[in-house]
């Protein structure tokens, strides 16, 4: 029996020895980058200028290149406590990345207990590309409504830009 009994242990641990472990491995980069923030400053406010009001109401454009227009019962002066202008920001971050621009549907501007509704906020430099500096210069215009007979005043409020990466 001994020549079986060896035989069997032999089956048995021969396979054991005879098989040889394998170990592969590979290996993989590990990758992460800090954006620069993304940041927006305020160089100039929207200001429409001096107007009359009259018996009709209309409105007061200021485009994102500070033309300004009326339309209506309003009569634009020629003097401006503020002049005219068209908001005017500077938005800064990674170089060479697109953003978008959240204006506001609406803002209201007060003087005392009277109100005007601004309105259709519009920015120039569409499609949002920060250059190779990392910056752009955004301007923004918008649409006041003047009521009929409005009354006379220094009126004023305030309104917030947005911006965000793509």
């Amino acid at each position: 029996m001994r020549p079986l009994t060896s035989l069997l242990v032999l089956l048995f641990v021969l396979p054991a020895y005879s098989q040889t472990p394998v170990s592969v491995s590979a290996s993989a980069v590990i990758r992460a980058k800090i954006q620069v923030p993304l940041s927006i400053t305020k160089l100039s406010d929207l200001n429409f200028g001096t107007m009359i009001a009259t018996p009709t109401a209309g409105k007061v454009t200021v485009d994102p290149l500070g033309v300004r227009t009326a339309v209506g019962g309003v009569v634009l002066a020629n003097t401006s406590v503020f002049g005219v202008s068209a908001a005017a920001f500077q938005v800064n971050g990674e170089a060479n990345t697109t953003f978008t621009v959240l204006l506001p549907t609406s803002a209201q501007m007060t003087f005392g207990t009277n109100a005007m509704t601004v309105d259709t906020f519009v920015a120039d430099g569409a499609p949002y590309l920060l250059s190779v500096n990392g910056g752009q210069r955004l301007s923004v215009g918008a649409t006041m409504y003047v009521g009929a007979d409005q009354a006379p005043g220094q009126y004023s409020g305030t309104f917030a830009v947005t911006v965000a990466y793509n």
